[in-house]
């Protein structure tokens, strides 16, 4: 706690809306010591008459240019109005609205200027940064087997905070639509759904997504890299749905440099996007063209020197328009390819992408198994884990390329990074290099915890007290908080956020800096399409998965096993694991394999995080698995809307053929102008 002067009291009390002293403690503490600092500068700002000319928050600017002022102009000592852009005690850590913003007079302006100078909120840049199928133990900081894979994540998570309780969804496309939407994926109906490159399927375009929110806050939009919610029609595209910029591709995987879709499919899979801006009337127009000129480019490469580009040129953008290269906030979302690997061509990365650092470790890891002469399946995961470890290297080297372009323009000290998997491990090396989940049980497409429970951290120079650098958040945190969490972070009313659409998402940034306990207390992961559910129905795919507290219910769930190369009686190889005995079909039985056994499942986390013990048929817990399907039930009949069925209904109509647009665009994945899903 910070220790405040009588002068610093009635100054922070005069500018902030009205309360008692007991909230005062409520402001975040690095805030707190800005205002501390900046109230020891004003005599000396009232002798002076010394200003800021720092600007000001762009929805203040956006409010200013109104009433015909630049935010700059409002510094002057002969203003006699102007907003006074501080946070409110009990808005912690955020800024306040703009509308509840305080307007001050002249006697006041002196010390404001002091606030406005030392304790400015500035939204901050972010960047969220998300590895595709990066499982719990191939981040370098959890990893067993692979420690070295990620040097420079492993440095900025120490000094960060790590998310040590992070959930996602189990596959790329259910993952990007809750990261997007801030709601659980059975209100958009995508449940366990993987969009392939001929779907006639898109995300429901009455879903108000991320960079939407951000953009009205002032943020400039960028994403790069693996989109997969959805590229029949042009709507559904990125640079359609709130990104000003886009470059990347629509499949669940390509060819690392060729850019052929995977899966088999003969088709190229690159896209570029803009969402142009009239300049005089705001209104904006839209155009896309395929990425033939980055074929033959290893797309790591290309993600890392479009991000740095863009981030050099925002800043030079903003320091011409206003002398500072922070204001007008950046989101870029960089989701990468790697360390995706089934059927994708070509994934070692280029000799450029590694640092004589990673190739020692490389030669390292080919020394370790050099003595196996065997033709064991744990010789072939080693050697695949080698072509693992030089991806995870290439997309480390990337995010370091991006923070140190932050820095060295004068960015990085107001930025936000944040990095997470997008679900669990793919294990099965049989198909392409592995992840790998340990101690975690079963891997992607499960919602057991290897499936769901993935790698994540923040760092956040100016915005994580020093005493909880190198901490932990134990708290539960999932795709939807990634939301409402940015959106408060960029000056947003996430209050209003929480009423407005039937968000699940919370605002978890206090929580993650220490300034409250946790605040999710449920994870509902997946639910069946109907409404009218009820337990002990069963189709393929169609359980239920949801924590409440310690305890997790899956309904209907495929059952698997502890993945690892070495034998022994519960850990089994690639051959034996859920990805290779059961064929997918999302909505019927007709393709259930044989071997494939589902089963109904109750863990308490809090003692057995590894899954181990089953507890459904325990009568002790009679109770937990009553109210814990009683739950789901409720959940199911809740539901706001039919986008589970509208959904099915979509993909079980007779497809319409795209081969015509792909054709007449040299074979590359683009729009066909299939129907919306309003």
């Amino acid at each position: 706690m910070y220790w405040f002067s009588p002068l610093t009291r009635s100054i922070l009390f005069s500018l902030s809306e009205p309360q008692s002293k007991a909230t005062a403690h409520a402001w975040p503490r690095h805030v707190m010591g800005r205002i501390a600092v900046g109230t020891l500068a004003v005599g000396l700002l009232a002798v002076t008459g010394v200003h800021s000319s720092r600007p000001a928050t762009p929805e203040a600017n956006r409010e200013l240019r109104a009433h015909g002022k630049s935010a700059t102009e409002t510094t002057s000592t002969s203003i006699t109005t102007t907003v006074c852009p501080i946070r409110a005690p009990n808005a912690s850590p955020h800024p306040l609205p703009l509308s509840k913003r305080r307007e001050f007079s002249v006697q006041t302006a002196v010390p404001c200027y002091a606030l406005f100078f030392f304790a400015h909120y500035q939204s901050p840049h972010i960047i969220l940064y998300t590895v595709d199928d990066m499982g719990w133990n191939d981040m370098g900081y959890t990893s067993t087997d692979l420690p070295e894979g990620t040097p420079y994540m492993s440095k900025l998570a120490r000094q960060g905070i790590k998310l040590t309780h992070y959930y996602s969804q189990p596959s790329c496309t259910p993952s990007r639509v809750t990261m997007m939407t801030g709601k659980y994926i059975h209100k958009n109906g995508f449940q366990n759904y993987e969009l392939q490159v001929s779907d006639s399927i898109g995300l429901p375009l009455s879903n108000k997504i991320m960079p939407e929110h951000l953009s009205e806050l002032g943020y400039s939009t960028l994403m790069l890299g693996k989109w997969n919610i959805g590229h029949c029609n042009s709507k559904y595209l990125p640079h359609e749905r709130g990104f000003d910029h886009f470059i990347g591709y629509m499949c669940p995987g390509h060819g690392y440099s060729d850019h052929t879709c995977g899966m088999g499919s003969e088709v190229l899979d690159m896209m570029e996007g803009w969402a142009i801006s009239d300049a005089t009337t705001g209104e904006k127009t839209y155009k896309w063209a395929t990425g033939k000129q980055y074929k033959g480019t290893y797309d790591t490469l290309l993600y890392r020197d479009e991000a740095v580009n863009s981030i050099m040129k925002h800043a030079k953008a903003n320091v011409a328009a206003s002398g500072d290269a922070n204001s007008v906030p950046l989101f870029l979302w960089s989701a990468q390819h790697g360390i995706h690997g089934e059927w994708d061509s070509g994934p070692e990365p280029p000799e450029d992408l590694l640092t004589a650092d990673n190739k020692a470790y490389l030669k390292v890891l080919e020394k370790r198994m050099s003595g196996d002469t065997t033709t064991s399946t744990e010789k072939k995961f080693f050697k695949m884990r080698k072509i693992t470890a030089s991806v995870l290297m290439s997309i480390d080297n990337g995010l370091k390329s991006v923070v140190e372009t932050l820095e060295t323009n004068g960015m990085l000290a107001n930025s936000v990074i944040f990095v997470h998997s997008d679900n669990g491990g793919d294990t099965v090396y049989t198909k392409g290099h592995p992840g790998n989940n340990y101690p975690m049980r079963s891997e992607k497409f499960s919602y057991m915890e290897g499936g769901i429970r993935v790698p994540a951290f923040v760092f956040a120079p100016s915005l994580i007290a020093t005493d909880k650098v190198g901490t932990s958040f134990h708290g539960l945190m999932h795709h939807v908080d990634l939301l409402p969490t940015f959106y408060g972070l960029g000056g947003g009313d996430t209050a209003a956020l929480a009423t407005s659409d039937d968000y699940d998402g919370m605002d978890m940034w206090a929580a993650i800096t220490g300034e409250t306990t946790g605040l999710r207390t449920e994870l509902v992961l997946n639910l069946p399409r109907s409404r009218t559910w009820k337990v002990g129905e069963t189709q393929t795919q169609e359980g239920v998965a949801l924590r409440v507290g310690n305890y997790k219910l899956l309904l209907n769930h495929v059952v698997d096993s502890w993945f690892s190369p070495n034998a022994g009686a519960d850990h089994h190889g690639a051959y034996s694991m859920m990805s290779s005995i059961c064929k997918y079909s999302f909505y019927t039985l007709d393709e259930n394999a044989g071997n494939c056994v589902y089963t109904n499942f109750l863990f308490d986390l809090s003692s057995d995080p590894h899954e181990r013990t089953n507890l459904w048929d325990d009568a002790e817990y009679d109770s937990v698995r009553t109210a814990l399907i009683s739950r789901a039930e409720d959940l199911c009949a809740a539901q706001p809307n039919d986008y589970g069925s509208i959904v099915y209904e979509y993909w079980a109509k007779p497809p319409l053929d795209p081969t015509r647009s792909f054709v007449g665009n040299d074979y590359y994945a683009v729009p066909w102008e299939c129907d919306t899903i309003a």
